[in-house]
């Protein structure tokens, strides 16, 4: 693997938060093997008021993440990359404005086409717009990976989300487990903590390979690390200062 591209997907915890609150969410998704899905803006529909279920990793080595640590956090777990494939990850999809806006026009060809597929007993075979529901949701699991290269269009390198090297993966790819039906490694479901419903994915230990916390959190990092059974990086170490 070359030195710029890291093999381990890393989901940094903190953004925004204090020390204790990053290592609190870190503890949570070590002890309860989920990753908890945020919804992010689909910029590609119109007026961006809808948004898409997802969990976010970055690609980026560790000895060159200073900058995106910066701003998402210094407490991480790293996934097998290849794992996460298996289970639907993907590369965010950047485009640059130009083509972004291409894409856009596209997305209102997809709510026609979901328009009629709500009505599609009463249509006839020879009708223009013939097509599956497995090509519908396709293109709907594909609009939940793009990203535009720069979505505020400024060249300040903090708006240029190339620079994120980022994964996704998206609560519309993977399998659900739904009523009484498991939830295996890999599988999304909804998870309800103080009468609240989150949506998830599950996963397992052996998907780890390692986490990262600060130095001054180490006793607390072995503790994690040794209980699923991955390396523990230090922080200061790892990511070069």
């Amino acid at each position: 693997m070359r030195a710029y591209v890291n093999n381990t997907l890393v989901h940094w915890t903190g953004r925004g938060q204090t020390d204790s609150a990053a290592l609190a969410a870190l503890t949570s998704i070590c002890d309860e093997k989920l990753l908890r899905l945020s919804y992010c803006p689909n910029y590609v529909s119109k007026g961006y008021d809808k948004k898409s279920a997802m969990v976010c990793f970055t690609d980026i080595p560790l000895w060159h993440a200073k900058e995106h640590c910066r701003k998402f956090g210094k407490f991480g777990i790293g996934f097998k990359k290849a794992k996460m494939i298996s289970y639907g990850a993907n590369p965010a999809l950047y485009t640059t404005g130009e083509h972004f806006a291409r894409i856009k026009k596209l997305s209102g060809l997809l709510e026609r086409m979901e328009d009629l597929e709500k009505d599609r007993e009463w249509k006839e075979e020879t009708d223009p717009y013939n097509f599956t529901e497995d090509e519908t949701v396709a293109f709907q699991e594909v609009t939940d990976f793009l990203q535009e290269y720069s979505y505020k269009n400024q060249d300040d390198s903090e708006y240029v989300t190339y620079y994120q090297r980022e994964w996704r993966l998206t609560f519309r790819s993977l399998p659900f487990a739904g009523g009484t039906k498991p939830q295996d490694p890999g599988m999304s479901c909804f998870y309800i903590r103080n009468e609240k419903s989150y949506s998830t994915v599950k996963f397992s230990n052996d998907d780890i390979d390692y986490i990262v916390v600060p130095a001054r959190y180490w006793l607390q990092g072995r503790r994690l690390a040794k209980k699923i059974g991955c390396t523990l990086k230090v922080y200061e170490l790892s990511v070069f200062i």
